[in-house]
């Protein structure tokens, strides 16, 4: 089992397989599609290497999150509606990121834990696929 120890910035723990991307992720483009409606979590960026991809219950890995100050509202939708990945690694965290996660923990107790990890060895470390294990409290993503 691999250990990496990144920064916790949305607390809880979570589980799920791997997807990974060393693309950023626009989740207003991604998820906001007419397919979509925010219903499910089905990237519908024909641009991105994700697409048609579902995040639903994955643990997402990134680079980081690019595009609107929509961001955090997308991802409390997708919390809201029990569609949300599992938790996120992300190498360059923002605000907009974090703030769907932590708004869905205080309005509905259904927040995901976000990890920053800014080490350049984490897509080395994972793979779409791989199980991993997040602790959002401590930091720790265990792979494998």
């Amino acid at each position: 089992m691999t250990v990496l120890r990144g920064r916790g910035v949305s607390g809880g723990t979570a589980g799920g397989r791997a997807l990974v991307t060393r693309m950023p992720m626009n989740f207003t483009a991604a998820l906001t599609k007419p397919r979509n409606l925010i219903r499910r979590s089905e990237v519908q960026d024909r641009h991105h290497e994700l697409f048609r991809r579902n995040l639903a219950g994955r643990v997402l890995v990134i680079p980081s999150c690019i595009g609107s100050t929509y961001t955090g509202m997308v991802l409390l939708e997708l919390m809201f509606r029990r569609v949300a990945p599992a938790a996120i690694v992300v190498q360059a965290v923002d605000s907009l990121l974090v703030s769907g996660a932590v708004l869905a923990e205080v309005w509905f107790d259904r927040g995901i834990p976000v990890v920053e990890y800014a080490g350049e060895d984490l897509f080395e470390a994972v793979s779409t696929g791989d199980r991993v294990e997040i602790d959002g409290d401590a930091g720790e993503i265990r792979i494998g």
